[in-house]
C-alpha cells in the first residue's frame, strides 16, 4: 500500500554495501517502544483493499485522437494503474497531467474555445489532479466525476500511506523506464517540499517518517528511488528492545489518507470544484459531457472502462491497531528474514500492519478464509518485533 497497499520489495539478505557508512544504534540508544500487537481498533480493524497494478506501469498520456461529439472534440489524458504506489506516485503524475492541460489549454484559446475539466475519479489519483489543475488555474472549470464521491469509502482511503514506489516499480526495470519512475518521484518529492515549505504537512497527513527494516535490500528504494529522493540508508543495530539486530533506516514520508483525502476533497469544495456521482460504462460516454478535457483517474475500474487487460489486481489486508505511546512515530517494512512480507506503518492516529498480495483478486468483501490472512499478518509481525524475523509464515 506505500503509499499504499502495498509490499516492500524482498530479496535474499545480503552483507550491507561497504560504500554505506557503518554505525552502532541507529538511534543513539534510543529504543523505540513496540506496537501492541494485542490492541486492535475499536471500529473496522480488519481491511481489504485492491491495488489497480498495471502490466507496464502507469498509463500517464494523452490520447493522440480526440473523441468526436456534437459540441467539439474532447481530449483524453489518462492517469491510471499505479498498483501499490498511487500515493507516493500521486503529486508527481498530477503534475504531468497539468503539463498536458496547459499545451491543450494554450491551443484552444487560440482557437476561442474555453477549456473545462471533467476528472473521472475521487481516490487520491483523482483529487491530486484536480488540486494541481486548480492550483494552477484558479477559474478553470472543473467538475469531478465518480461512482463514489465519498472519499472515505475509496480504495485510496483504504492506503497505508508511506512513500515508496512499492508494487508498481518491477514495470520499470530498464534504464530508460526506471528515468521515467525517476521523474515522477522526483516531482512528488518537489511537492511535498512545497507543502512543507508552506507549513501544510500536518494539514495534509504529511510527516517525515524513519523506515527500518532489516539489513537486506530493497528494490523499491535501493534501485528505483533516486538519491536525492530518498538518500542512501544508514545501518546499525535497530532500535527496538529485542528487535536489535543489524538493519538499514530510510528516510522518507508517511502521506496519511485518511486526513489527506477528506482535506484535498474540502479544498476543492471551497475552490469551487464540483463533485458529481456517475458511472461510465466506455469511454464513448464522455461525449455526453458539457466538459472538453477528461482525464481518466479510475484506477483499477480502467479495467473495464478502457478495456485495458494489462490493469490487474492486487488485493491487500490491513490490520489497524490503536496507538498507545507517542514515540511511535516510525515505519518497519522490508519483511522477515525468511522472504514473507510484512510491514508496520505508525501513523498520526492509530498503527497498520499489512503483508499480504493476492494476484488477480478483486473482491473488497471480507470471505472467511481473510480470517486466517489477518491472524498470520499480525502474528508475522508480533514475531519480527519479538525478535524472530526467521520464524515469519506463509
Amino acid at each position: 500500500m506505500a503509499g499504499h497497499l502495498g509490499m516492500a520489495a524482498i530479496v535474499a539478505p545480503t552483507h550491507a554495501d561497504p560504500a554505506w557508512p557503518q554505525q552502532g544504534p541507529l538511534r543513539s540508544g534510543e529504543v523505540l517502544p513496540d506496537p501492541d500487537f494485542s490492541l486492535l481498533r475499536r471500529t473496522d480493524p480488519y481491511i481489504i483493499g485492491i491495488r489497480p497494478h498495471r502490466k507496464g506501469g502507469v498509463c500517464l498520456e494523452l490520447e493522440e485522437e480526440p473523441i468526436e461529439s456534437p459540441s467539439g472534440p474532447k481530449f483524453l489524458i489518462h492517469n491510471y494503474g499505479h498498483g501499490g504506489a498511487g500515493i507516493t506516485l500521486s503529486f508527481g503524475c498530477a503534475a504531468v497531467v497539468a503539463e498536458h492541460v496547459h499545451a491543450l489549454t494554450t491551443a484552444m484559446r487560440r482557437t476561442k474555445r474555453r477549456p473545462s475539466i471533467a476528472v473521472i475519479g475521487s481516490g487520491v489519483i483523482g483529487l491530486t489532479v484536480a488540486a494541481e489543475l486548480r492550483r494552477k488555474w484558479t477559474h478553470l472549470p472543473i467538475t469531478i466525476y465518480a461512482k463514489e464521491i465519498d472519499v472515505r469509502k475509496t480504495t485510496s482511503f483504504k492506503a497505508a500511506g508511506q512513500f515508496e514506489p512499492a508494487g508498481i516499480f518491477e514495470e520499470y526495470e530498464t534504464e530508460d523506464r526506471k528515468q521515467v519512475l525517476a521523474d515522477y518521484l522526483r516531482r512528488s518529492r518537489s511537492r511535498i517540499v512545497e507543502l512543507y515549505d508552506a507549513s501544510r504537512w500536518r494539514r495534509y497527513g504529511i510527516a517525515f517518517r524513519r523506515n527500518y527494516t532489516l539489513d537486506h535490500a530493497n528494490r523499491g528504494f535501493d534501485e528505483f528511488t533516486p538519491l536525492d529522493v530518498v538518500p542512501k540508508p544508514k545501518t546499525g543495530a535497530l532500535p527496538f528492545h529485542r528487535l536489535n539486530m543489524p538493519g538499514r533506516e530510510y528516510q522518507t514520508w508517511l502521506i496519511n489518507p485518511v486526513i489527506l483525502l477528506p482535506r484535498l476533497a474540502a479544498d476543492l469544495a471551497h475552490h469551487a470544484v464540483q463533485f458529481r456521482s456517475r458511472t461510465f460504462a466506455s469511454k464513448q460516454e464522455f461525449r455526453d459531457l458539457g466538459e472538453n478535457i477528461i482525464i481518466n483517474c479510475t484506477g483499477y475500474g480502467a479495467r473495464e472502462l478502457m478495456d485495458d487487460r494489462r490493469v490487474r489486481a492486487r488485493r491487500g489486508h490491513l490490520v489497524v491497531l490503536e496507538k498507545t505511546k507517542a514515540k511511535q512515530f516510525y515505519f518497519f517494512s522490508g519483511g522477515c528474514s525468511n522472504y514473507r512480507a510484512m510491514y508496520v506503518f505508525c501513523r498520526q492516529n492509530d498503527i497498520v500492519i499489512g503483508g499480504s498480495v493476492q494476484a488477480g483478486n478483486d473482491s473488497e468483501s471480507l470471505a472467511p478464509e481473510d480470517e486466517a490472512i489477518f491472524r498470520r499478518i499480525c502474528d508475522n509481525a508480533r514475531k519480527v518485533f519479538e525478535g524472530h524475523p526467521a520464524e515469519c509464515i506463509a
